[in-house]
């Protein structure tokens, strides 16, 4: 009896110290803190976007032909995840990708088959990988997964950071700097959403931002240093509106600062062909105002349907060599798929981004804020950049979203941050 009144009087103890707050607190602790035990148990999808943040490259390098290890990897774990796809629905999973999305990876399929291509196969294996990834990490959702996720994949970031400092300071060739520099926009979205109790979480930010920077990748820079005004979510939730702006104007004013005085991004952003104005400066677009204007005008014998996946690749290697993408997502989906395929993925993303922004307030979970903050980056950094067509950027993505999609919109546990 004397046992049971004291576990009694324990359990009384801690119940009067419990907040939701804490509870949040001790759950993502419990995710970061029993990796050994959960890793076993973490969704497969979580492991392979590991693998493709900490690769990030390098399987594109080894080509043979026209046909890089990249391309077969992504189609392997493409007709992988399509083979497992029966235990999503057998698991009478409630459908989590909004109609739009779904209907857009449908017509992507449907499009492959009408016009194949090699590229197109390629291209439409990435998207299958996404809509599966989502699923299957929605599907896997709990706490603690949801925290060791955010974790690992911040931790894959400061990893592929120092490798690509160490690049940038010797000159070895490593990664891709611009692929490397997108795929840490992902990881650093989820190392901001990290909670700050430990000094890894909080270095893990900046450390990414410097090596990204450090890439002189332009876009990938500019919406770095943004993201870092995204730190306030760490914060008690009455304190970050006022903090919030003040943060994007100080990231904003150091990214134009960081334009016009750091020698190596300032000739990055103002020599070359200065084809656009943005602010009173000419800015170089690298000669993508020149495929822009070819893609424009080839999408618009057939605005309404598009090429066919792959046709956008196909015509800029065939007229620019050794250029091999379009640089812009948004034109090349209006090439391929047409303004049909790209009103449906513009609708599913503003679906998405709506689904985690409501869940994102209502539970304040950092998976939610990892995923929100990498969706603004990648779909941002798509205006200039491939990367949708880049497993080592939209695996990561899937994974946050996925997790973030599998939390229920009611659950009503407020996010607690270390003060």
């Amino acid at each position: 009896m004397g046992c049971a009144a004291r576990r009694r009087g324990a359990l009384s103890t801690e119940r009067a110290d419990w907040s939701p707050a804490l509870a949040d607190r001790r759950l993502f602790r419990r995710g970061q803190g029993s990796a050994r035990r959960l890793t076993r148990t973490l969704p497969i999808i979580v492991g392979v976007a590991a693998g493709f943040m900490l690769v990030v490259d390098r399987f594109s390098m080894i080509r043979f032909g026209t046909f890089s290890m990249g391309a077969a990897v992504t189609i392997l774990v493409a007709g992988s995840l399509l083979a497992l796809s029966p235990l999503v629905l057998g698991a009478g999973m409630p459908r989590v990708i909004p109609m739009p999305m779904t209907i857009f990876f449908a017509y992507s399929v449907m499009r492959l088959a009408l016009q194949p291509s090699i590229d197109g196969v390629q291209n439409v294996a990435i998207l299958l990988i996404v809509g599966l990834g989502v699923s299957f990490s929605a599907r896997g959702w709990t706490h603690e997964r949801a925290g060791l996720s955010v974790s690992v994949l911040a931790g894959c970031g400061i990893v592929i950071s120092g490798l690509a400092l160490v690049q940038a300071a010797t000159g070895a060739v490593i990664y891709g700097t611009r692929s490397f520099a997108l795929s840490a926009l992902v990881a650093l979205a989820a190392a901001i959403a990290v909670p700050s109790g430990r000094l890894l979480a909080r270095v893990a930010p900046i450390v990414i931002v410097a090596a990204i920077v450090a890439s002189l990748s332009r876009t990938a820079s500019i919406i770095a240093v943004l993201l870092l005004a995204g730190l306030v979510v760490r914060l008690p939730r009455g304190r970050r509106t006022v903090l919030a702006l003040g943060g994007l104007a100080l990231a904003a004013g150091g990214a134009w600062t960081l334009i016009t005085t750091f020698p190596p991004l300032r000739d990055r952003f103002l020599g070359g062909d200065q084809a656009a104005e943005f602010g009173g400066l000419a800015i170089n677009t690298s000669g993508r105002s020149a495929l822009w204007e070819a893609l424009m005008d080839s999408a618009m014998t057939t605005p309404v349907f598009g090429q066919g996946p792959g046709s956008a690749a196909g015509l800029v290697e065939a007229r620019f060599y050794p250029i091999l993408l379009p640089h812009n997502e948004y034109i090349r989906l209006f090439h391929d798929l047409g303004i049909v395929g790209l009103a449906l993925f513009a609708f599913g993303c503003i679906a998405l981004i709506g689904r985690i922004a409501v869940r994102a307030a209502r539970t304040d979970h950092p998976i939610h804020w990892a995923a929100l903050l990498a969706m603004i980056a990648v779909l941002t950094a798509a205006a200039t950049d491939n990367v949708f067509l880049y497993p080592f950027v939209m695996v990561p993505l899937a994974v946050l979203v996925g997790f973030s999609l599998g939390m229920p919109v009611t659950e009503r546990m407020s996010i607690r941050r270390d003060k």
